[in-house]
């Protein structure tokens, strides 16, 4: 009888870890959609991801081989591929999505690739993705803005394109980018100078000195610094 209640009870555990699993999966392909849906719809854009992965125990959430394309008429490939990422990890609160407040705590991305192009003066896809991420609304009731926080985001092995008016004048590799306090209220014009204008410090003081590995269109880049300079 023993015996017949172990074998019992083992049997329940196996089919509650299959209910578990087939429920996270379910989970996973339902996020996945959802997010593909609301990039498409509310941010312009083009969201594909290979695999998501939920854990609802640790509020994580991993995407892999991820590609965003912005949509921006007056620019063609690839200079609406936005970002490419071997791996994005999302820590927080993303079972808030769909609500009127989220709240993330980190953003990983590891073995990346940020293209940002502009087609004129602090206009590029960067500007034209934060403004739709400003402006989003909440699915269910249109008329309530979406208003989100990310306390942290850090970029691992990433890859950054400058294009301009098609033209590409920079690619250079970063080891590690991190920003901090990201949030909907922001004026993407300040978002995009917080992320590019360090590194583009960087890269002036790596020409000047002579780095050989970076590639860049030395006089291209000069003039572009001085026009988006003076435009603020």
């Amino acid at each position: 009888m023993m015996k017949n209640k172990l074998v019992a009870a083992g049997c329940g555990l196996l089919l509650s870890l299959s209910s578990i699993a087939v429920f996270a999966q379910s989970l996973s392909d339902a996020m996945k959609d959802g997010l593909q849906t609301m990039a498409s719809e509310q941010l312009n854009a083009d969201l594909e991801v290979s695999e998501l992965q939920v854990n609802s125990l640790t509020n994580g959430l991993t995407a892999n081989k991820v590609r965003l394309a912005t949509r921006v008429d007056e620019l063609s490939e690839p200079e609406n591929q936005l970002l490419l990422a071997k791996q994005l990890v999302l820590t927080g609160d993303w079972q808030a999505l769909g609500s009127s407040r989220v709240d993330i705590s980190k953003i990983a991305v590891s073995d990346a690739q940020l293209t940002v192009s502009y087609y004129g003066t602090g206009r590029s896809n960067l500007h034209e993705f934060l403004k739709q991420m400003s402006d989003m609304k909440v699915q269910k009731v249109n008329s309530v803005p979406l208003r989100w926080q990310v306390d942290e985001w850090v970029m691992e092995n990433v890859t950054i394109n400058l294009f301009d008016k098609g033209e590409p004048i920079l690619s250079v590799h970063v080891d590690e980018l991190a920003l901090t306090d990201l949030q909907s209220m922001q004026n993407p014009n300040a978002q995009v100078r917080e992320l590019l204008w360090p590194i583009l410090d960087q890269v002036v003081e790596q020409v000047r000195s002579g780095n050989s590995s970076l590639q860049v269109d030395s006089m291209a880049l000069s003039r572009f610094l001085l026009r988006e300079a003076m435009a603020f």
